[in-house]
């Protein structure tokens, strides 16, 4: 269960990544530093690479599977990385 903040400031999602179909899916969102630090333990002990993001704001689905802000959250993140560029016909794709 996921601590109540006050602040939606902060929050973070985690993101897997399947390398087989190069694809992602998030795992869970609306954390606290400290919870996201706890489940992505979990989650990589499971031996799926996974990685938090920072959310830009407090997510209104309760849960991550239904929650169309994560991709938005995820593709932000992503497209600060200077390397990263949107996938075109052909190229490994991203899901959710």
């Amino acid at each position: 269960m996921h601590e109540e903040t006050q602040n939606s400031v902060d929050l973070k999602l985690i993101m897997y990544f399947d390398p087989e179909d190069q694809t992602f899916a998030i795992w869970d969102h609306n954390l606290t530093a400290e919870e996201a630090l706890r489940e992505l333990d979990r989650v990589r002990r499971k031996g799926l690479p996974a990685f938090t993001v920072e959310q830009r704001s407090r997510h209104k689905a309760e849960e991550a599977e239904d929650c169309g802000d994560c991709p938005a959250d995820v593709e932000h993140a992503m497209e600060a990385i200077p390397s990263y560029s949107k996938a075109e016909p052909g190229s490994p794709n991203r899901q959710v």
